[in-house]
């Protein structure tokens, strides 16, 4: 097979971004060269499923050695990643039908869509609407997600960077209150991420390795949030301890099921709510309650972009991530997402394994009731093993004139071949 009639790939990234998504990316790229027997021309789309649709593509196979390994550093989405999913196809036919005819127009048999349980939806929709129209398509999923929510899988490329990131910003700050609360603050709020699940949340209680009398309550979205009980916890902690950590989970619900803080209610694509707020909100409802000072951080963004501490164990994660994905393609694999399976500890140790993009997409997985503490506030051992193997080891990355030597990676846009689409 000449070249120029080998299939081409497609690589995209969606959803929230990490600092290791790049990684997984440049691994994309490397398998792919190492197997030019199956591949033509590596092609990527910016911002994802959004980039496909309106033909923005940029020629991957053409990024130098250098670009790379600075691509293994940048956190982010080099190419950059969206929040769009496509809409039901009763609904909205004339989308399938534009990726359809972009994928034809660039002959792309390989999709590698980078992104989390939504992003597997959009990418079996895909598969099938490609299979049902006669044009052959492999789609691989090539996993992520800074929540680790990703079902089936043992954990999630991208989150053991955050979990490393938020414990030690907590510790950190927790070591500045512990010094202060005798004449200043008293109660610390921050704010985790995570829509539904407690994964980040989960982080903090790794803080206890060093302050085994640290004073932290833990707020899961796993768990009802009970304002009265929590404060009664708040209470008992400061006059035990003069003061108190507070992990408040974004995603925190009401027993009448609602989310107790939202951003911005149901206004982005797919009908979701912006999340945030939830550490500001319960920080001003303590201060009418608490005679003392109260301070409340949202770390937002901060916890999925911080290169400077990536973990080596989830940088590793995440190239074997991409690698794994394209090593299915080049088996004849179609449908299906690589996921971890744990082989062994102390090392932490991993292989990949294909699951059916129809058993992932779109679940969810919550933090299991053996990982909370009986009384809802606190991880247990169990807990706080799981996390601390993913956090371990700082992957390095290079300082230029006293700030990481990091910027974007400038990819030029390809000449389209079809008509601008038209929304």
């Amino acid at each position: 097979m000449t070249p120029s009639s080998r299939p081409n790939a497609l690589y995209a990234q969606a959803g929230g971004v990490s600092a290791v998504i790049n990684t997984s990316m440049a691994a994309v790229i490397e398998t792919v060269r190492a197997h030019p027997d199956t591949f033509g021309t590596l092609y990527g789309a910016r911002n994802g499923i959004l980039g496909v649709l309106k033909e923005n593509l940029v020629n991957l196979s053409a990024v130098s050695d250098w670009e790379l390994q600075r691509l293994k550093q940048l956190p982010g989405g080099a190419l950059q990643a969206c929040r769009f999913d496509l809409d039901p196809i009763e609904e909205n036919p004339a989308q399938y039908e534009r990726v359809f005819q972009v994928l034809k127009a660039w002959n792309i048999r390989y999709f590698f869509y980078n992104g989390g349980n939504g992003s597997m939806l959009t990418a079996q929709k895909v598969a099938d609407y490609c299979a049902q129209h006669g044009h052959e398509l492999n789609v691989i999923g090539v996993a992520k997600t800074i929540d680790n929510d990703l079902a089936l899988t043992h954990c999630s490329p991208g989150y053991g960077s955050t979990a490393k990131f938020f414990a030690t910003s907590l510790l950190e700050s927790a070591l500045d209150l512990r010094a202060m609360y005798p004449t200043s603050t008293r109660v610390f709020l921050m704010e985790a991420m995570g829509r539904h699940t407690g994964w980040i949340a989960l982080s903090a209680a790794l803080v206890q390795d060093r302050l085994p009398e640290l004073p932290l309550l833990i707020l899961f979205p796993e768990r009802v949030f009970d304002y009265a009980q929590t404060l009664k916890r708040i209470r008992h902690c400061i006059a035990e301890h003069g003061y108190c950590v507070v992990i408040v989970g974004e995603g925190i619900k009401t027993a009448d099921g609602q989310f107790y803080a939202v951003a911005r209610p149901n206004r982005e694509h797919m009908g979701w709510s912006q999340m945030g707020g939830a550490a500001i909100k319960l920080a001003d409802e303590l201060r009418r309650d608490l005679d003392t000072k109260i301070h409340a951080a949202v770390p937002d963004y901060l916890q999925r972009s911080a290169a400077h501490l990536v973990s080596s164990v989830d940088w590793a994660l995440a190239y074997d991530a991409g690698k794994a994905s394209v090593e299915a393609a080049v088996r004849g694999e179609a449908g299906v997402l690589p996921i971890v399976v744990k082989t062994g500890e102390k090392p932490f140790t991993w292989r990949f394994e294909s699951c059916s993009l129809e058993k992932i997409a779109d679940l969810e997985k919550t933090v299991p009731d053996e990982f909370i503490t009986d009384d809802g506030y606190g991880a247990t051992e169990a807990g706080k093993a799981y996390v601390r193997e993913l956090i371990q080891g700082e992957h390095p990355i290079n300082w230029r004139d006293g700030l990481p030597d990091l910027y974007p990676l400038h990819l030029a846009a390809l000449p389209k071949r079809l008509p601008d689409w038209q929304a």
